[in-house]
């Protein structure tokens, strides 16, 4: 079963945890709340995304630590469901890529 991009949480706490937003429409990222980290100071902020009323695609960049990746989910009816960008048809795989070549290289640190 594919996960909704409704179940998804993300997190940010700096350049080292992070995440960045790729859509064919504007989305937003919406504050849930601040966790507070068992090892010092420190806090993490914790986002869910809505898509935009027209957004056909999501793709979100998530960074921790020296490690990126790819999180792609489509619209199917209502429903955001997660996809494997290898699994995308060609021609929307390329159109995502060509719009949004940043997804290809690494996140600047």
């Amino acid at each position: 079963m594919n996960m909704e991009l409704c179940d998804y949480r993300f997190y940010f706490s700096g350049r080292e945890l992070n995440f960045a937003i790729y859509s064919d429409d504007p989305c937003r990222a919406r504050y849930l709340e601040s966790i507070a980290l068992p090892i010092g100071p420190g806090r993490v902020d914790v986002y869910e995304v809505a898509p935009g009323t027209r957004s056909q695609w999501v793709v979100i960049r998530q960074k921790e630590g020296g490690n990126t990746n790819l999180r792609l989910f489509i619209r199917r009816g209502r429903k955001f469901l997660e996809k494997q960008i290898d699994k995308l048809p060609r021609a929307l795989r390329e159109k995502i890529i060509k719009r949004f070549t940043q997804l290809l290289t690494p996140a600047s640190s």
